[in-house]
């Protein structure tokens, strides 16, 4: 039974074309420990700047829709909300494009260890629109 972290996991490195070898987790960790924390706190921070990402997103939706129905009154008061919700996002963004790269640099170190932690899938030029992971 494979735990939620896990599988979180599992479904990210798919998507950046690699599969992850659960059985071989212990001897990574005890091997190459300083690859592993990388990895998984590179995907956890994905993890979470994904959930970010989408609830800023939601947060601007609502507020463009309030502004186009609002008065002259609250334009302003909504355009610097709007405004503190795109530099939220703007940071959340640049937070999650920096855990993708330290996230291929895990990939590709723990790749080329002698543990088979992670493989190159076979369908990874599959990954969305992206060139495939780079062993």
């Amino acid at each position: 039974m494979s735990a939620p972290h896990l599988d979180v996991l599992h479904r990210l490195l798919h998507s950046h074309g690699y599969a992850f070898a659960e059985d071989a987790l212990v001897e990574a960790c005890a091997h190459h420990p300083e690859h592993v924390c990388a990895l998984l706190s590179a995907v956890g921070t994905i993890t979470v700047t994904r959930a970010q990402i989408l609830a800023l997103t939601d947060a601007a939706s609502l507020l463009c829709d309030v502004h186009a129905d609002g008065g002259t009154d609250s334009v302003l008061s909504l355009r610097e909300r709007l405004d503190r919700v795109a530099d939220a996002l703007t940071a959340a963004l640049a937070q999650r494009d920096a855990a993708t790269a330290a996230l291929r640099h895990a990939c590709q170190a723990l790749h080329r260890t002698d543990i088979p932690l992670l493989t190159v899938r076979a369908d990874s030029s599959a990954n969305n629109g992206a060139s495939g992971p780079t062993p």
